[in-house]
């Protein structure tokens, strides 16, 4: 187990930028994810961990020891990557036990790892079978397995359940996650399912086109966005936007946006006062909902809007509908969705709202 340290990582091709100054520090036996849309540097900054590609500018450090120009087999960790690469031709005993040879430990050790960790993922019953005769989780758990049995520093993963299917992704989500606890490896987990990454993480880094956009835990991200790219990357459904004018009248604030006209409670604050008046207003399709207490008590924050698209999902469903040129999205309670066509009054919570900058897209 280590701490780790990226400081000003660059990694360029040519004049690609791929990753620019990504700097993060990681606590021995944490969880971290980087998450981003594709394209965006996070397997590249996990490459870079690993040794598979060459810094171009920065210092990154396993533990105390400076990594940069320290071969990828010399760096104590362990890669899990998204195709498996299990050795077809051997058993799973022989591909969990590969490494372990390689290295010279004596067969003994190998024997008890081996089983230790074949006991702990459940694939005792699978150590004779080839790749071929396994499932794609069975495969997914002996990928973990060999990285395991190397009792390494750090793991590095790279989107190892994208290749499952929806229900064993929940599961192998769930299990990785109590592994991990259970082992107090540190640990880069790389995505680009928002929801992976919220589940597993102790802290994210959402990347985008190269640049590291916000580090928080996962509710710190939910909560308290950055920006506009990482209020609509976190969370599913992502929030709704809607282009606002925010003016003051005696000192409160009038939100005001094609077919709304909303007054906040409060007094403007003053990081809103500063704004330029143009903003985005951001809610959660929680925060549009047909709680009867704050229709009662903010009866202004109340429209009545015609349900497009209905989605039921069981104790929840999601509600599609226009305001002015926007398709917004509400959560609501699975006995209260309506038909589509009919009206409903939702209220907009303007307690929870997010409001951004139009132009560079800051929280505001």
């Amino acid at each position: 187990m280590a701490r780790m340290l990226l400081k000003n990582v660059w990694k360029k091709y040519g004049q690609v930028v791929a990753v620019k100054n990504f700097n993060l520090e990681i606590n021995d036996g944490e969880f971290i994810v980087l998450v981003g849309p594709s394209g965006c540097g996070k397997s590249t900054t996990l490459r870079m961990v690993a040794g598979l590609e060459e810094i171009s500018e920065g210092e990154i450090y396993i533990g105390e020891r400076l990594v940069n120009n320290v071969p990828a087999k010399d760096r104590d960790i362990a890669m899990v990557f998204q195709n498996y690469a299990l050795y077809p031709h051997m058993n799973v005993y022989d591909n969990l036990a590969f490494g372990l040879k390689m290295r010279r430990v004596p067969r003994e050790e190998i024997r008890r790892r081996v089983t230790e960790v074949a006991g702990m993922l459940g694939i005792e019953p699978l150590l004779k079978r080839k790749p071929r005769a396994l499932s794609g989780g069975q495969r997914q758990r002996v990928a973990l397995g060999r990285a395991i049995v190397r009792e390494p520093q750090v793991f590095l993963m790279d989107e190892p359940l994208s290749n499952l299917d929806a229900k064993l992704r929940v599961q192998m989500r769930m299990e990785l996650a109590r592994l991990q606890q259970r082992l107090g490896v540190t640990t880069i987990y790389v995505t680009h399912d928002q929801t992976e990454a919220m589940t597993m993480g102790h802290r994210i880094v959402v990347m985008n086109e190269g640049i590291v956009q916000q580090i928080d835990t996962p509710m710190g991200l939910y909560e308290h966005p950055a920006n506009m790219f990482v209020a609509g990357f976190i969370g599913s459904p992502p929030m709704n936007f809607l282009p606002v004018d925010l003016v003051a009248e005696n000192g409160r604030g009038i939100v005001r946006g094609t077919g709304f006209n909303f007054s906040l409670e409060d007094l403007l604050p003053q990081n809103l006062k500063a704004a330029n008046g143009e903003l985005v207003m951001g809610l959660r399709p929680e925060d549009i909902s047909l709680d009867p207490v704050l229709r009662e008590k903010y009866p202004g924050w109340v429209l009545q809007v015609r349900a497009d698209v209905v989605e039921p999902l069981g104790a929840e469903g999601l509600v599609y509908f226009t305001l002015g040129d926007q398709v917004l999205t509400s959560r609501l309670a699975g006995g209260s969705l309506p038909r589509p066509g009919q009206i409903l009054p939702l209220v907009f919570n303007l307690n929870r709202a997010h409001f951004f900058d139009r132009q560079s897209g800051k929280a505001l």
